[in-house]
């Protein structure tokens, strides 16, 4: 298992990548319409989905908590193709839709981190915040425009710095103790 999680450490890193670009293409057109933004959103979460099934389905074999990055994985791609078929009824309930991905995103993050030895209080820390950010976009009415995109944009940040520096730290050799990443 180990061994599958160092090998495909690369996947980590292409999926922060892919999540700091995001966020800072939904940085760059703050006077776009919410409606782009739902549309980038979407095609970051059918990326990222078909990241984590591909890391999933790979590791299937030495991990049996495979099955939580298979459903991670779905849940990005179901919410990805909704957004993008959608993004006119999107923009109406994105805040919603976003926090409740970043609140269960976090919670993943937070309950896999008990469980390691190293990187524990990154992975344990990035969740909390994640789950505060979700939690903030999810039951605040007035978040619109600007501040929807300025939330999105330190979530989608926070998310793909976390997993750039846990695809490095595979890299070097650190160990993941087969938990979703």
């Amino acid at each position: 298992m180990e061994k599958t999680f160092k090998s495909n450490w690369f996947m980590l890193l292409i999926k922060g990548i892919i999540m700091i670009l995001l966020a800072l293409l939904v940085f760059s057109s703050p006077a776009g319409a919410l409606v782009a933004y739902a549309i980038y959103l979407g095609i970051g979460l059918l990326l990222t989905g078909v990241v984590m099934l591909y890391q999933g389905l790979s590791s299937k074999k030495e991990n049996p908590q495979w099955g939580w990055l298979v459903f991670e994985g779905a849940l990005d791609l179901i919410l990805g193709y909704i957004i993008i078929v959608n993004p006119l009824v999107t923009a109406a309930v994105l805040p919603m839709i976003i926090g409740f991905w970043a609140m269960f995103y976090g919670i993943l993050l937070v309950i896999g981190g008990f469980s390691l030895k190293e990187d524990k209080m990154t992975r344990i820390l990035s969740g909390i915040f994640i789950i505060i950010l979700g939690n903030i976009i999810m039951h605040n009415p007035i978040m619109a425009g600007l501040t929807v995109v300025m939330w999105v944009t330190a979530l989608l940040f926070v998310m793909g710095i976390y997993n750039v520096i846990i695809s490095f730290s595979l890299k070097r050799g650190n160990t993941i103790q087969g938990k979703s990443i």
